[in-house]
C-alpha cells in the first residue's frame, strides 16, 4: 500500500478539486446574469468580432463576463472541460477564423498574434523554440512556416543563426514580410541583465538569414534599469511599415525607497522604417509626454489621446508628412461618479469607447482619422431581477476576432 500511496493521494486531490469546482457552477447557476448589445445608431456590422470582457459586482457576487453581439458567456460558469479549452480566451477568441478555416496549419501553433504574418496569399507563422532560451554558443533557431491560402499547402524551413551571449528569453515581437524578404522583429533578454532590439531578415526564397542587425541594445550599468518599449498594436499581424519603440533608463532605487517613484534619468523615441531599414531619432511635445503610455502607432500615423472628465482628445502625427495634424475631440457625457473613468482603446484604426452614464453603459465606436462616428450602442440587462438593483460593470480589456 505505502508503494501507491502517492498516486492515490494525487487521485484524491484531482477528485476534490473537480467536485469543488462542479459545487461552485452549481451554486453560480441561481444567479446567471444575461446582458445584450443594443444598437442605438450606426453600422452593426462594427461590433460583429468584438467582445468585452467585463467584471460583473453586486456586493459580495462577483463574475466574469464576456459580453457580444451574441449575448452573454459566464467565464466563472463553464463546465472543467470547458475551462480547459478556454484556458487561453483571448488567444482562442481572436484566432477563431483561422482555426475554423486552416485547422491542418494552426495545429500546434501558439496563439499569439506577434508570431504571425497574412496577406491576400499567404499566412506565416514563426517562433523560437525551446520557450525563447538562448546559450551561447548554441545556435539560435528561428522556424518559419507559411501556409499558402489559394492552393492550401504548406511549407517550413528553420534558420540557425550563432548568438554571442546567452539569453534567459527570446520573443518575437513582429512578422513583417515583403518582396521576398520575411523581417522578424525580437526582444532578447540578456542573462547579465542587458536588453536587445534586433531585426532577422530572411530570404524567403533562399531559405537562409540574408542580415542580423541590432535597432537597440542596452547594456547592464550598476545602479541603472534599463527597458525597451515598443508602442506598435501587437494584434495587427498585416504588413506595418513603421516601427515605433522607446528607449529609457530609470535609477535603480530597489531596496533603497520601496514605495518611491523611479527616477527617469534617459529616454528617447526612435522610429524604424521596415522599407528603408533606416532608424530615426522621434520626439514627442513635451505637452504630450505624460500621455505616452497610451500611445499607439498605426500605419503612417501616430496616435496619442489625452482623456478629460468630459471627452478625448487625440492627437495625430502623421509619419510621412513629417508633421501633427489637427487634434480631433470626442465628447461625452458626464460620468455617473468620480469614479466611473470611461474605458477606451484604439485598434485597428478605430477608437472604442464605453461610457457608464447613470444606469446605461453606452458603447462608441469612431474612426480614428476622420472623427466619424460608426456605431453607438449600450449594454442592457435581460434578467434584471437577477441582476440587482446596485450591480456595477468593469470592462477590463476589448478583444477583437481577426
Amino acid at each position: 500500500m505505502k508503494k501507491y500511496w502517492k498516486t492515490i493521494l494525487i487521485g484524491l486531490v484531482i477528485i476534490i478539486t473537480i467536485g469543488a469546482f462542479y459545487i461552485q457552477a452549481a451554486m453560480a447557476n441561481d444567479t446567471e446574469l444575461s446582458f445584450r448589445i443594443e444598437t442605438i445608431n450606426g453600422n452593426e456590422e462594427e461590433m460583429e468580432n468584438v467582445t468585452l470582457n467585463i467584471a460583473y459586482k453586486n456586493g459580495d457576487i462577483h463574475r466574469w463576463l464576456d459580453i457580444s453581439k451574441d449575448g452573454t458567456t459566464d467565464t466563472m460558469n463553464q463546465s472543467f472541460i470547458e475551462t480547459l479549452i478556454n484556458s487561453n480566451t483571448y488567444g482562442n477568441l481572436m484566432f477563431q477564423k483561422y482555426i475554423e478555416e486552416h485547422r491542418n496549419f494552426m495545429r500546434g501553433k501558439e496563439l499569439n498574434p506577434t508570431y504571425y504574418f497574412e496577406d491576400e496569399e499567404r499566412l506565416i507563422y514563426t517562433n523560437i523554440p525551446n520557450d525563447g532560451r538562448v546559450i551561447q554558443g548554441i545556435p539560435l533557431t528561428l522556424k518559419i512556416h507559411i501556409l499558402d491560402k489559394e492552393t492550401n499547402k504548406q511549407s517550413s524551413f528553420e534558420i540557425n543563426t550563432p548568438v554571442q551571449a546567452s539569453y534567459d528569453w527570446v520573443n518575437v515581437n513582429n512578422v513583417y514580410a515583403e518582396d521576398g524578404k520575411i523581417k522578424i522583429f525580437v526582444t532578447g533578454f540578456l542573462n547579465n541583465g542587458g536588453e536587445e532590439l534586433r531585426i532577422y531578415t530572411v530570404n524567403e526564397n533562399k531559405k537562409e538569414l540574408e542580415h542580423d542587425s541590432i535597432i537597440a541594445k542596452e547594456e547592464p550599468k550598476e545602479g541603472v534599469i534599463s527597458s525597451i518599449r515598443i508602442f506598435n498594436d501587437s494584434e495587427i499581424i498585416q504588413t506595418e511599415n513603421y516601427y515605433l519603440y522607446m528607449v529609457e533608463k530609470y535609477k535603480d532605487q530597489r531596496g533603497i525607497h520601496v514605495s518611491a517613484e523611479p527616477e527617469q534619468i534617459f529616454s528617447q523615441m526612435y522610429l524604424y522604417n521596415s522599407i528603408t531599414d533606416q532608424v530615426e531619432e522621434w520626439t514627442v511635445p513635451d505637452e504630450l509626454k505624460p500621455h505616452i503610455g497610451l500611445m499607439v502607432i498605426h500605419e503612417n500615423d501616430i496616435f496619442i489621446p489625452v482623456p478629460s472628465d468630459t471627452g478625448l482628445e487625440l492627437n495625430r502625427y502623421n509619419i510621412e508628412k513629417e508633421q501633427w495634424e489637427n487634434p480631433l475631440n470626442f465628447s461625452f457625457a458626464n460620468p455617473s461618479s468620480e469614479e466611473d473613468h470611461p474605458f477606451f482603446e484604439l485598434k485597428n484604426g478605430k477608437l472604442y469607447m464605453v461610457n457608464r452614464v447613470s444606469d446605461d453603459h453606452l458603447i462608441f465606436i469612431s474612426d480614428l482619422r476622420t472623427g466619424e462616428s460608426l456605431y453607438e450602442g449600450k449594454i442592457i440587462g435581460e434578467n434584471n431581477e437577477k441582476l440587482g438593483p446596485d450591480f456595477e460593470l468593469y470592462i477590463n480589456q476589448l478583444d477583437r476576432n481577426l
